[in-house]
């Protein structure tokens, strides 16, 4: 038989380990509900960026004569939004402003001035952080536009795509840096006539007449984010 000491103490007990029991709970939850929230913790993230874009080739299909795109800096933005746990969506904008030119590496001819703009859609999947880095993947489809600055020249759009990876760098929780690269493609029509000058006096003079094929650039960007 227990006396009322004893008693006394078992009921403590229980009730001390009952406590314990359920503060640990609570912190569990409480820790749960953390990483959830830094999981999902903005709307939006906004990355305005400066770049540099490499490549671009076009052939020509009656000379068979190719015409590169000159390597030149880039500008543009990208907007993420949370999606599922370790992804978000993505809105990516670049333009770069470049030259047609003809020839090889010692000697070329400088053929037409252009803007090459991407507008695309697609996602990120976000690995673990190391720290206050973490590493992504990224695929995004749209289109690409290639203005030519000349008189009476028209502008052509494609399908594009791309595909490429970086960092974020998350000192603050609002504010952080991205580290990115991505090849661009851009399908260009079969058999097509770009960079066409309209008017009489032009004739409907195309400079460039393509076979069908995949245009591809590759970016290298360094940008600014903010998290709402």
């Amino acid at each position: 038989m227990l006396n009322i000491k004893q008693a006394v103490d078992i009921r403590a007990g229980l009730i001390l380990l009952l406590a314990m029991s359920l503060a640990v709970t609570s912190v569990q939850a409480q820790e749960s509900r953390n990483k959830k929230k830094r999981a999902k913790d903005y709307k939006v993230q906004i990355s305005p960026f400066v770049g540099y874009r490499f490549g671009g080739t076009f052939e020509d299909d009656e000379t068979e004569e190719d015409y590169d795109l000159e390597n030149n800096s880039s500008i543009g933005l990208v907007l993420n939004f949370p999606a599922q746990r370790n992804t978000e969506w993505e809105l990516y904008y670049s333009r770069q402003e470049t030259e047609v030119k003809t020839g090889n590496l010692f000697q070329s001819t400088k053929v037409i001035d252009l803007d090459v703009h991407y507008l695309h859609v697609g996602g990120t999947y976000l690995f673990d952080r190391t720290g206050e880095s973490q590493p992504y993947f990224v695929a995004t489809v749209g289109a690409s536009k290639f203005d030519p600055d000349g008189p009476g020249t028209s502008s052509d759009e494609f399908f594009s795509f791309s595909i490429g990876g970086g960092y974020k760098y998350f000192p603050d929780k609002r504010f952080g840096l991205r580290l990115d690269g991505r090849f661009l493609g851009s399908l260009i029509d079969s058999d097509s006539d770009i960079f066409c000058v309209s008017g009489s006096e032009a004739g409907g003079e195309c400079v460039i007449q393509t076979k069908g094929d995949i245009l591809w650039q590759f970016e290298l960007q360094a940008g600014f984010i903010v998290r709402f």
